[in-house]
């Protein structure tokens, strides 16, 4: 199994209760790779903007740069801190439910910038699935024995 597959297995077991309960109540570890996990996928698959409509990546979005920066992603990080800035000029708002909703109503314009952004999210600065693997190997203690990849 390579080290996508272990991530995306992990993604999906009890040790990330992502989507079965409330971001909050994760550990910090489990906030990292959340935040990460979710903003990659809903960037891959619909940008930004969709990451920031999503009620369950939305509420990540606090989090984000802070977790991209503690796997050693600052470039991403910094990708995501503009995206936020961009979207939210006025700051981010305080709850998933006004994130969703303001992201809803971006104008075009914002649209339009947010999709330049997509595109330098996708060149991938950072090797984010090595960078996660080796954060998960790395806390045992919240993952689990993390299987080696082939």
């Amino acid at each position: 199994m390579d080290k996508n597959n272990i991530l995306i297995n992990l993604s999906e077991s009890e040790q990330i209760k992502f989507g079965k309960e409330d971001f909050h109540t994760q550990s910090v570890p489990q906030k990292v790779f959340s935040s990460i996990w979710a903003v990659e996928s809903e960037v891959n698959n619909g940008g930004f903007s969709q990451y920031f409509q999503n009620s369950t990546s939305a509420e990540t979005a606090p989090f984000v740069v802070e977790a991209l920066n503690t796997i050693g992603a600052p470039s991403t990080a910094d990708i995501c801190n503009r995206a936020i800035a961009c979207a939210f000029p006025t700051g981010l708002p305080a709850t998933r439910e006004a994130i969703c909703s303001a992201a809803e109503s971006l104008a075009d314009d914002k649209l339009s910038e947010l999709e330049v952004l997509d595109a330098e999210f996708m060149k991938y600065p950072h090797n984010l699935t090595e960078l996660l693997f080796a954060y998960v190997s790395n806390h045992v203690e919240e993952f689990g024995p993390v299987p080696k990849p082939d």
